[in-house]
Protein backbone atom coordinates (compact mmCIF):
# COMPACT_ATOMS: atom_id res chain seq x y z
CA UNK A 1 0.00 0.00 0.00
CA UNK A 2 1.35 3.73 -1.01
CA UNK A 3 1.66 6.09 1.71
CA UNK A 4 2.03 9.54 1.64
CA UNK A 5 4.77 10.42 3.51
CA UNK A 6 4.38 14.15 5.10
CA UNK A 7 7.53 15.65 6.44
CA UNK A 8 7.85 18.83 8.83
CA UNK A 9 10.80 20.34 8.57
CA UNK A 10 9.92 22.84 11.63
CA UNK A 11 9.39 19.56 14.25
CA UNK A 12 12.92 18.25 12.86
CA UNK A 13 11.86 15.38 10.39
CA UNK A 14 14.21 15.36 7.31
CA UNK A 15 13.12 16.23 3.67
CA UNK A 16 15.36 14.48 1.97
CA UNK A 17 14.71 11.24 3.53
CA UNK A 18 11.45 10.42 4.10
CA UNK A 19 10.03 8.11 7.13
CA UNK A 20 13.70 9.67 8.71
CA UNK A 21 13.49 11.75 11.55
CA UNK A 22 16.44 14.46 11.60
CA UNK A 23 18.43 14.46 14.66
CA UNK A 24 20.68 17.35 14.74
CA UNK A 25 18.06 19.83 15.16
CA UNK A 26 15.53 17.80 16.77
CA UNK A 27 14.44 16.31 20.04
CA UNK A 28 17.27 13.90 22.39
CA UNK A 29 16.82 10.32 21.00
CA UNK A 30 16.08 11.07 17.53
CA UNK A 31 18.91 10.01 15.98
CA UNK A 32 18.76 6.34 17.47
CA UNK A 33 15.36 5.16 17.61
CA UNK A 34 13.59 8.57 15.82
CA UNK A 35 13.17 6.23 12.90
CA UNK A 36 9.20 6.54 11.96
CA UNK A 37 6.53 7.35 9.08
CA UNK A 38 3.36 9.67 9.16
CA UNK A 39 0.88 7.48 7.13
CA UNK A 40 -1.54 8.78 4.58
CA UNK A 41 -5.34 9.22 5.64
CA UNK A 42 -6.05 5.82 4.20
CA UNK A 43 -3.65 3.99 6.02
CA UNK A 44 -4.82 5.98 9.41
CA UNK A 45 -8.92 4.89 8.06
CA UNK A 46 -7.70 1.03 7.99
CA UNK A 47 -5.94 1.18 11.13
CA UNK A 48 -9.04 2.66 12.51
CA UNK A 49 -11.44 -0.07 10.69
CA UNK A 50 -9.46 -2.59 12.29
CA UNK A 51 -9.41 -1.65 15.43
CA UNK A 52 -12.88 -0.68 15.47
CA UNK A 53 -13.93 -4.12 14.68
CA UNK A 54 -11.56 -5.30 17.32
CA UNK A 55 -14.11 -3.57 19.73
CA UNK A 56 -16.75 -4.49 18.02
CA UNK A 57 -15.83 -7.74 18.96
CA UNK A 58 -14.91 -7.85 22.47
CA UNK A 59 -18.09 -5.67 22.90
CA UNK A 60 -20.80 -8.35 21.45
CA UNK A 61 -19.02 -11.27 23.43
CA UNK A 62 -19.17 -9.36 26.60
CA UNK A 63 -23.22 -9.21 25.27
CA UNK A 64 -23.59 -13.10 24.50
CA UNK A 65 -22.45 -13.14 28.44
CA UNK A 66 -25.48 -10.50 29.79
CA UNK A 67 -27.82 -11.97 27.09
CA UNK A 68 -27.56 -15.51 27.66
CA UNK A 69 -29.00 -14.68 30.96
CA UNK A 70 -31.80 -13.64 29.16
CA UNK A 71 -31.93 -16.85 27.22
CA UNK A 72 -30.90 -14.70 23.78
CA UNK A 73 -28.41 -16.72 21.73
CA UNK A 74 -25.92 -15.07 20.04
CA UNK A 75 -24.99 -17.27 17.61
CA UNK A 76 -21.37 -16.52 15.98
CA UNK A 77 -21.15 -19.80 12.95
CA UNK A 78 -23.89 -18.66 10.92
CA UNK A 79 -22.96 -15.01 10.05
CA UNK A 80 -24.01 -13.23 12.96
CA UNK A 81 -27.79 -14.13 12.82
CA UNK A 82 -30.14 -13.50 16.15
CA UNK A 83 -32.09 -16.76 17.41
CA UNK A 84 -33.87 -15.63 20.63
CA UNK A 85 -36.99 -17.78 21.38
CA UNK A 86 -39.80 -15.51 20.78
CA UNK A 87 -40.83 -16.26 24.71
CA UNK A 88 -38.09 -14.38 25.90
CA UNK A 89 -38.63 -10.79 24.14
CA UNK A 90 -41.44 -8.66 25.12
CA UNK A 91 -41.54 -8.44 21.02
CA UNK A 92 -41.18 -10.77 17.60
CA UNK A 93 -37.99 -10.86 16.09
CA UNK A 94 -39.73 -9.34 12.76
CA UNK A 95 -41.12 -6.24 14.61
CA UNK A 96 -38.09 -5.24 16.09
CA UNK A 97 -36.12 -5.68 12.91
CA UNK A 98 -39.35 -3.52 11.17
CA UNK A 99 -38.92 -0.96 14.02
CA UNK A 100 -35.50 -0.75 13.83
CA UNK A 101 -35.41 -0.79 10.08
CA UNK A 102 -33.19 -4.11 9.80
CA UNK A 103 -34.50 -6.42 6.40
CA UNK A 104 -36.98 -8.76 7.67
CA UNK A 105 -35.52 -11.01 4.07
CA UNK A 106 -34.12 -13.77 6.20
CA UNK A 107 -30.51 -12.16 4.86
CA UNK A 108 -27.82 -12.66 7.53
CA UNK A 109 -26.54 -9.66 9.02
CA UNK A 110 -22.90 -8.91 10.02
CA UNK A 111 -22.57 -9.73 13.73
CA UNK A 112 -21.47 -5.76 14.31
CA UNK A 113 -25.12 -4.37 12.56
CA UNK A 114 -27.01 -6.53 14.02
CA UNK A 115 -25.62 -6.67 17.37
CA UNK A 116 -25.18 -3.24 17.64
CA UNK A 117 -29.29 -2.79 17.12
CA UNK A 118 -29.72 -4.97 19.25
CA UNK A 119 -27.53 -4.00 22.27
CA UNK A 120 -29.25 -0.24 22.14
CA UNK A 121 -32.63 -2.08 22.02
CA UNK A 122 -31.79 -4.07 25.53
CA UNK A 123 -30.03 -0.54 26.73
CA UNK A 124 -26.50 -1.57 26.46
CA UNK A 125 -25.86 1.57 24.75
CA UNK A 126 -26.00 3.44 27.05
CA UNK A 127 -22.32 3.66 28.10
CA UNK A 128 -21.78 4.22 24.56
CA UNK A 129 -23.57 7.30 24.25
CA UNK A 130 -22.46 8.86 26.86
CA UNK A 131 -19.00 8.65 25.55
CA UNK A 132 -20.07 10.03 22.05
CA UNK A 133 -21.52 13.34 23.58
CA UNK A 134 -19.99 16.54 25.02
CA UNK A 135 -21.11 15.73 28.56
CA UNK A 136 -17.89 16.74 30.63
CA UNK A 137 -18.53 20.83 30.96
CA UNK A 138 -16.09 23.14 32.49
CA UNK A 139 -16.85 26.55 34.38
CA UNK A 140 -14.50 28.84 34.61
CA UNK A 141 -14.96 32.33 36.76
CA UNK A 142 -13.53 35.42 34.64
CA UNK A 143 -11.30 37.06 36.43
CA UNK A 144 -12.30 35.61 39.81
CA UNK A 145 -10.62 38.20 42.56
CA UNK A 146 -10.95 40.92 40.57
CA UNK A 147 -14.58 40.68 39.72
CA UNK A 148 -15.10 39.39 43.07
CA UNK A 149 -13.85 42.89 43.88
CA UNK A 150 -16.24 44.42 41.64
CA UNK A 151 -19.05 43.52 43.08
CA UNK A 152 -18.23 43.95 46.21
CA UNK A 153 -17.48 47.46 45.42
CA UNK A 154 -19.90 48.46 42.66
CA UNK A 155 -17.82 51.58 42.01
CA UNK A 156 -14.90 49.55 40.49
CA UNK A 157 -17.37 48.21 37.70
CA UNK A 158 -15.96 49.08 34.32
CA UNK A 159 -12.43 50.08 35.43
CA UNK A 160 -9.69 48.58 35.34
CA UNK A 161 -8.69 46.59 38.64
CA UNK A 162 -5.52 45.09 39.96
CA UNK A 163 -5.41 42.69 42.99
CA UNK A 164 -2.38 41.89 44.71
CA UNK A 165 0.25 42.90 47.15
CA UNK A 166 3.43 44.10 44.49
CA UNK A 167 2.41 41.40 42.19
CA UNK A 168 -1.02 40.85 40.28
CA UNK A 169 -2.44 37.87 41.56
CA UNK A 170 -5.45 39.01 39.51
CA UNK A 171 -6.64 41.50 37.01
CA UNK A 172 -9.89 42.68 35.72
CA UNK A 173 -10.62 42.22 31.69
CA UNK A 174 -10.48 46.02 31.76
CA UNK A 175 -6.91 45.79 32.66
CA UNK A 176 -5.83 42.54 30.42
CA UNK A 177 -7.04 44.86 26.96
CA UNK A 178 -4.01 47.20 27.74
CA UNK A 179 -1.70 44.06 28.30
CA UNK A 180 -1.68 43.29 31.79
CA UNK A 181 -1.09 40.08 32.87
CA UNK A 182 -1.15 37.45 36.26
CA UNK A 183 2.48 37.38 38.09
CA UNK A 184 3.17 41.23 36.33
CA UNK A 185 5.14 43.69 39.19
CA UNK A 186 2.56 46.10 39.96
CA UNK A 187 5.55 48.23 38.37
CA UNK A 188 5.42 47.85 34.69
CA UNK A 189 1.41 46.32 35.05
CA UNK A 190 0.61 50.34 36.05
CA UNK A 191 3.36 51.68 33.08
CA UNK A 192 1.17 49.26 30.90
CA UNK A 193 -2.29 50.95 32.48
CA UNK A 194 -1.72 53.90 34.63
CA UNK A 195 -5.56 54.00 35.42
CA UNK A 196 -5.31 50.98 36.44
CA UNK A 197 -6.92 51.14 40.16
CA UNK A 198 -4.83 48.47 42.80
CA UNK A 199 -6.98 46.85 45.56
CA UNK A 200 -4.79 44.61 48.47
CA UNK A 201 -7.89 41.71 47.84
CA UNK A 202 -10.15 40.40 50.51
CA UNK A 203 -9.38 36.97 50.76
CA UNK A 204 -11.86 36.19 53.36
CA UNK A 205 -14.58 37.08 51.08
CA UNK A 206 -13.23 34.95 48.00
CA UNK A 207 -14.22 31.21 48.92
CA UNK A 208 -17.55 32.21 49.78
CA UNK A 209 -18.10 33.25 46.29
CA UNK A 210 -16.58 30.08 45.15
CA UNK A 211 -19.19 28.23 47.52
CA UNK A 212 -21.86 29.87 45.90
CA UNK A 213 -20.96 29.27 42.78
CA UNK A 214 -20.31 25.79 43.44
CA UNK A 215 -24.15 25.61 45.26
CA UNK A 216 -25.66 26.62 41.54
CA UNK A 217 -23.85 24.04 39.76
CA UNK A 218 -25.05 21.73 41.78
CA UNK A 219 -28.23 22.01 41.16
CA UNK A 220 -27.83 21.14 37.56
CA UNK A 221 -26.12 17.99 37.83
CA UNK A 222 -24.46 16.40 41.55
CA UNK A 223 -20.81 15.47 39.60
CA UNK A 224 -19.55 18.78 40.52
CA UNK A 225 -15.79 18.76 40.97
CA UNK A 226 -13.58 21.36 42.02
CA UNK A 227 -10.55 21.83 40.45
CA UNK A 228 -9.24 25.34 41.75
CA UNK A 229 -11.33 27.97 43.76
CA UNK A 230 -12.43 29.18 40.14
CA UNK A 231 -12.79 26.27 38.21
CA UNK A 232 -15.05 23.41 38.16
CA UNK A 233 -15.42 20.17 36.05
CA UNK A 234 -19.49 19.29 35.60
CA UNK A 235 -20.18 15.56 33.92
CA UNK A 236 -23.92 15.35 32.81
CA UNK A 237 -23.73 11.89 31.43
CA UNK A 238 -26.88 10.33 31.84
CA UNK A 239 -29.10 13.41 32.14
CA UNK A 240 -29.97 13.67 28.37
CA UNK A 241 -33.49 13.15 29.14
CA UNK A 242 -33.53 15.92 31.82
CA UNK A 243 -31.99 18.55 29.63
CA UNK A 244 -32.79 17.00 25.87
CA UNK A 245 -31.45 20.65 24.85
CA UNK A 246 -27.96 20.74 26.04
CA UNK A 247 -26.72 24.15 24.55
CA UNK A 248 -29.91 26.06 26.16
CA UNK A 249 -28.99 24.21 29.39
CA UNK A 250 -25.57 25.36 29.52
CA UNK A 251 -26.74 29.02 28.60
CA UNK A 252 -29.28 29.08 31.19
CA UNK A 253 -26.51 27.52 34.22
CA UNK A 254 -24.00 30.81 33.02
CA UNK A 255 -26.85 33.39 33.20
CA UNK A 256 -27.89 31.83 36.41
CA UNK A 257 -24.78 32.46 38.02
CA UNK A 258 -24.23 35.88 36.82
CA UNK A 259 -27.73 36.88 38.14
CA UNK A 260 -27.57 35.40 41.38
CA UNK A 261 -23.86 36.22 42.31
CA UNK A 262 -22.36 39.25 39.42
CA UNK A 263 -19.56 36.75 38.26
CA UNK A 264 -19.39 36.00 34.79
CA UNK A 265 -18.50 32.47 33.91
CA UNK A 266 -16.87 30.97 30.55
CA UNK A 267 -18.18 27.29 29.40
CA UNK A 268 -17.18 24.64 27.81
CA UNK A 269 -17.73 21.64 27.05
CA UNK A 270 -16.37 18.23 25.03
CA UNK A 271 -16.20 14.57 25.64
CA UNK A 272 -13.26 15.20 28.06
CA UNK A 273 -11.32 17.44 30.46
CA UNK A 274 -8.68 18.35 28.23
CA UNK A 275 -10.68 19.72 25.69
CA UNK A 276 -13.62 20.88 27.71
CA UNK A 277 -11.13 23.14 29.88
CA UNK A 278 -9.43 24.36 26.16
CA UNK A 279 -12.82 25.09 25.25
CA UNK A 280 -14.07 27.83 28.21
CA UNK A 281 -11.15 29.48 27.47
CA UNK A 282 -11.09 30.43 24.15
CA UNK A 283 -13.30 33.28 24.00
CA UNK A 284 -13.19 34.76 27.20
CA UNK A 285 -14.92 36.75 29.24
CA UNK A 286 -18.48 34.90 29.23
CA UNK A 287 -17.44 32.64 26.29
CA UNK A 288 -19.42 29.54 25.34
CA UNK A 289 -18.02 26.54 22.93
CA UNK A 290 -19.26 22.94 22.71
CA UNK A 291 -16.99 20.53 21.04
CA UNK A 292 -18.77 18.44 18.73
CA UNK A 293 -17.88 14.75 19.23
CA UNK A 294 -15.79 13.60 16.63
CA UNK A 295 -14.10 17.33 16.18
CA UNK A 296 -11.64 17.00 18.81
CA UNK A 297 -8.51 17.19 16.57
CA UNK A 298 -9.83 19.91 14.45
CA UNK A 299 -10.93 21.84 17.22
CA UNK A 300 -7.30 21.64 18.92
CA UNK A 301 -4.98 21.56 15.82
CA UNK A 302 -4.57 25.35 15.05
CA UNK A 303 -4.48 26.66 18.20
CA UNK A 304 -0.78 27.49 19.85
CA UNK A 305 0.40 25.07 21.85
CA UNK A 306 -0.08 27.50 25.14
CA UNK A 307 -3.29 26.80 25.17
CA UNK A 308 -3.19 23.07 25.73
CA UNK A 309 -3.82 22.40 29.48
CA UNK A 310 -0.53 20.97 31.62
CA UNK A 311 1.98 22.70 28.80
CA UNK A 312 3.88 25.38 31.10
CA UNK A 313 6.39 28.58 29.85
CA UNK A 314 8.86 25.84 30.05
CA UNK A 315 7.57 23.39 28.09
CA UNK A 316 6.34 25.77 25.63
CA UNK A 317 9.41 27.34 25.25
CA UNK A 318 10.95 24.28 24.71
CA UNK A 319 8.87 23.27 21.97
CA UNK A 320 8.87 27.01 20.37
CA UNK A 321 12.88 26.28 20.07
CA UNK A 322 12.60 23.75 17.26
CA UNK A 323 10.11 25.39 15.91
CA UNK A 324 6.51 23.48 17.06
CA UNK A 325 3.97 26.76 17.62
CA UNK A 326 0.75 24.97 17.41
CA UNK A 327 -1.09 21.61 18.46
CA UNK A 328 -1.28 20.03 14.70
CA UNK A 329 2.86 20.77 14.70
CA UNK A 330 3.16 18.94 17.87
CA UNK A 331 1.32 15.78 16.83
CA UNK A 332 3.98 15.50 14.09
CA UNK A 333 6.56 14.84 16.96
CA UNK A 334 6.22 10.71 17.67
CA UNK A 335 5.94 9.84 21.44
CA UNK A 336 9.32 8.26 22.16
CA UNK A 337 10.68 11.45 20.75
CA UNK A 338 8.43 13.75 23.43
CA UNK A 339 9.38 11.17 26.05
CA UNK A 340 12.79 11.43 25.78
CA UNK A 341 12.69 15.52 25.93
CA UNK A 342 10.32 15.59 28.61
CA UNK A 343 10.14 12.59 30.31
CA UNK A 344 8.11 9.19 30.52
CA UNK A 345 4.84 10.95 31.90
CA UNK A 346 4.91 14.25 30.79
CA UNK A 347 5.96 13.73 27.69
CA UNK A 348 2.96 10.92 27.41
CA UNK A 349 1.04 13.28 28.80
CA UNK A 350 1.62 16.15 25.96
CA UNK A 351 0.95 13.30 23.18
CA UNK A 352 -2.31 12.09 24.60
CA UNK A 353 -3.27 15.99 25.45
CA UNK A 354 -2.41 17.05 21.68
CA UNK A 355 -5.09 14.51 20.72
CA UNK A 356 -7.72 15.56 23.13
CA UNK A 357 -7.61 12.08 24.79
CA UNK A 358 -7.86 12.62 28.58
CA UNK A 359 -8.94 9.51 31.15
CA UNK A 360 -9.22 12.15 33.67
CA UNK A 361 -12.52 11.60 35.01
CA UNK A 362 -14.98 14.08 37.48
CA UNK A 363 -14.27 13.23 40.88
CA UNK A 364 -16.70 13.48 43.40
CA UNK A 365 -15.79 15.24 46.51
CA UNK A 366 -16.17 11.94 48.52
CA UNK A 367 -13.68 9.94 46.59
CA UNK A 368 -10.79 12.27 46.65
CA UNK A 369 -8.03 10.31 44.79
CA UNK A 370 -5.57 12.82 45.79
CA UNK A 371 -5.22 16.22 47.79
CA UNK A 372 -3.37 18.93 47.31
CA UNK A 373 -2.97 22.56 48.73
CA UNK A 374 -0.90 25.35 47.86
CA UNK A 375 -0.52 29.32 48.16
CA UNK A 376 0.95 32.22 46.35
CA UNK A 377 3.39 34.36 48.58
CA UNK A 378 3.37 37.99 46.79
CA UNK A 379 6.21 39.33 46.14
CA UNK A 380 7.71 36.29 46.53
CA UNK A 381 10.49 35.36 49.42
CA UNK A 382 13.42 33.39 50.32
CA UNK A 383 12.88 33.22 54.03
CA UNK A 384 13.28 29.75 54.75
CA UNK A 385 11.58 30.18 58.38
CA UNK A 386 8.62 31.77 56.44
CA UNK A 387 8.91 29.18 54.13
CA UNK A 388 8.79 26.03 56.59
CA UNK A 389 6.11 27.40 58.38
CA UNK A 390 3.70 27.83 55.20
CA UNK A 391 5.12 24.05 55.00
CA UNK A 392 3.61 22.90 58.26
CA UNK A 393 0.36 24.85 57.96
CA UNK A 394 0.05 23.15 54.57
CA UNK A 395 0.90 19.88 56.38
CA UNK A 396 -1.74 20.38 58.79
CA UNK A 397 -4.81 21.09 56.71
CA UNK A 398 -3.65 17.71 54.27
CA UNK A 399 -3.52 15.65 57.72
CA UNK A 400 -6.75 16.99 58.73
CA UNK A 401 -8.07 16.37 55.15
CA UNK A 402 -6.88 13.16 55.21
CA UNK A 403 -8.74 11.64 58.36
CA UNK A 404 -12.15 13.54 57.70
CA UNK A 405 -12.12 11.29 54.68
CA UNK A 406 -10.64 8.00 56.53
CA UNK A 407 -7.88 7.65 54.12
CA UNK A 408 -3.73 7.40 54.84
CA UNK A 409 -1.51 8.68 51.78
CA UNK A 410 1.54 6.29 50.37
CA UNK A 411 3.42 9.48 48.53
CA UNK A 412 4.00 12.88 49.35
CA UNK A 413 5.01 15.68 46.94
CA UNK A 414 6.26 19.00 47.05
CA UNK A 415 5.77 22.06 44.29
CA UNK A 416 7.87 25.08 44.39
CA UNK A 417 7.70 28.16 41.96
CA UNK A 418 10.00 30.78 41.84
CA UNK A 419 9.32 34.57 40.72
CA UNK A 420 10.77 33.91 37.24
CA UNK A 421 8.38 31.25 36.46
CA UNK A 422 10.47 27.79 37.18
CA UNK A 423 8.92 25.58 38.95
CA UNK A 424 10.29 22.57 40.34
CA UNK A 425 8.39 19.71 41.91
CA UNK A 426 9.28 16.06 43.26
CA UNK A 427 7.62 13.21 44.94
CA UNK A 428 8.38 10.59 47.76
CA UNK A 429 6.93 7.25 48.57
CA UNK A 430 6.47 7.22 52.32
CA UNK A 431 7.88 4.22 54.41
CA UNK A 432 4.15 3.55 55.39
CA UNK A 433 1.05 5.24 54.28
CA UNK A 434 0.21 7.87 57.29
CA UNK A 435 -2.40 11.00 57.68
CA UNK A 436 -0.14 12.09 60.89
CA UNK A 437 0.85 15.86 59.85
CA UNK A 438 3.70 15.34 62.11
CA UNK A 439 5.15 12.69 59.74
CA UNK A 440 4.03 14.58 56.54
CA UNK A 441 5.72 17.43 57.68
CA UNK A 442 9.34 15.51 57.75
CA UNK A 443 9.04 14.54 54.49
CA UNK A 444 7.95 17.18 52.70
CA UNK A 445 10.92 19.49 54.30
CA UNK A 446 12.82 16.96 52.98
CA UNK A 447 11.84 17.13 49.65
CA UNK A 448 11.73 20.93 50.29
CA UNK A 449 15.78 20.70 51.08
CA UNK A 450 16.04 19.12 47.89
CA UNK A 451 14.03 21.67 45.32
CA UNK A 452 15.41 25.10 47.00
CA UNK A 453 18.65 24.91 45.24
CA UNK A 454 18.15 28.25 43.80
CA UNK A 455 18.67 31.49 45.60
CA UNK A 456 15.55 33.21 43.73
CA UNK A 457 12.28 34.12 45.49
CA UNK A 458 9.69 31.35 46.16
CA UNK A 459 5.91 32.90 44.75
CA UNK A 460 4.21 29.49 45.26
CA UNK A 461 4.64 26.53 47.66
CA UNK A 462 2.24 23.49 47.55
CA UNK A 463 1.84 20.19 49.38
CA UNK A 464 0.13 17.33 47.64
CA UNK A 465 -0.48 13.28 48.39
CA UNK A 466 -1.83 10.73 46.18
CA UNK A 467 -2.01 6.71 46.39
CA UNK A 468 -4.48 7.18 49.15
CA UNK A 469 -5.47 4.24 50.87
CA UNK A 470 -8.43 2.95 53.49
CA UNK A 471 -7.13 4.44 56.95
CA UNK A 472 -6.52 0.92 58.03
CA UNK A 473 -4.88 1.95 61.83
CA UNK A 474 -4.76 -1.76 63.35
CA UNK A 475 -1.22 -1.73 61.89
CA UNK A 476 0.16 0.76 64.34
CA UNK A 477 -1.86 -1.05 67.27
CA UNK A 478 1.59 -1.85 68.81
CA UNK A 479 3.08 1.03 67.89
CA UNK A 480 3.36 2.98 71.12
CA UNK A 481 4.39 6.67 69.44
CA UNK A 482 2.01 6.14 66.59
CA UNK A 483 -0.81 6.08 68.99
CA UNK A 484 0.04 8.68 70.90
CA UNK A 485 0.16 10.73 67.52
CA UNK A 486 -3.30 9.19 66.82
CA UNK A 487 -5.21 10.07 70.47
CA UNK A 488 -3.72 13.87 69.88
CA UNK A 489 -4.54 14.39 66.51
CA UNK A 490 -8.18 12.85 67.45
CA UNK A 491 -8.30 15.45 69.88
CA UNK A 492 -7.04 18.36 68.36
CA UNK A 493 -9.42 17.57 65.17
CA UNK A 494 -12.25 17.65 68.23
CA UNK A 495 -11.13 20.85 69.60
CA UNK A 496 -10.79 22.54 66.03
CA UNK A 497 -14.18 21.50 64.93
CA UNK A 498 -15.48 22.68 68.16
CA UNK A 499 -14.05 25.82 68.63
CA UNK A 500 -12.66 26.64 65.00
CA UNK A 501 -9.21 26.06 63.44
CA UNK A 502 -7.73 28.61 65.02
CA UNK A 503 -8.14 27.16 68.56
CA UNK A 504 -4.92 25.28 68.75
CA UNK A 505 -1.91 25.94 66.66
CA UNK A 506 1.65 24.19 66.40
CA UNK A 507 4.64 26.67 66.94
CA UNK A 508 5.16 27.57 63.20
CA UNK A 509 1.40 27.80 62.86
CA UNK A 510 1.90 31.11 65.91
CA UNK A 511 4.68 32.77 63.54
CA UNK A 512 2.04 33.01 60.62
CA UNK A 513 -0.80 34.23 62.35
CA UNK A 514 1.92 37.76 62.46
CA UNK A 515 1.91 37.53 58.91
CA UNK A 516 -1.57 36.18 57.70
CA UNK A 517 -5.38 36.94 59.27
CA UNK A 518 -7.53 34.42 60.68
CA UNK A 519 -10.92 33.70 60.43
CA UNK A 520 -12.57 30.37 61.59
CA UNK A 521 -11.69 28.00 59.73
CA UNK A 522 -7.98 28.87 59.54
CA UNK A 523 -5.74 31.12 58.33
CA UNK A 524 -6.95 33.66 55.05
CA UNK A 525 -3.82 32.53 52.40
CA UNK A 526 -3.70 34.15 48.99
CA UNK A 527 -5.60 31.12 47.78
CA UNK A 528 -8.08 30.79 49.86
CA UNK A 529 -9.45 27.33 48.98
CA UNK A 530 -6.87 26.26 51.55
CA UNK A 531 -8.79 27.91 54.44
CA UNK A 532 -11.50 25.16 53.91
Amino acid sequence: MDACVETVASVGIDPATPGKFASPAGFPGAGQSGEWRVASDEFRKEQDCNDAFKRAQTEIAAQQETCASSEVVFSGTDGGRINPPLQALPETLEGMEERLSLPADGAHHSPLTTCHFLSNWLGFGKARAAKETPHIVHVDVDAFFASVEQVLNPKLRGKPVLVGRGVVASASYEAKFHGVKTAMSFRDALRICPKAIVVPGQYEHYADFAERVRGILETYTPAVETAALDDFYLDFAGTERLYPDFEATLRRLQAEILGRTGLSVSVGAGRTKVVASVASRLERPRGFRIVAAGTEEDFLAPLPVEKLHGIGHVHAGTLAERGVSTIRHLRQIPKPVLVAAFGEAIGQQIWERARGLDGREVLLPSTPKSISRETTIEGGTIDTEFLGGLLEYLSERIGRTLREHGKQARTIGVRLRHVDQYSAHQTLRLARPTNDERELLVAAKDLFTKLFARRVAIRLVGVSVTNLDIDRRQNELFDTDANRRWYLNREVDRVRGRYGWNAVFYGKGLELREHYATKENGLVLSTPCLSR
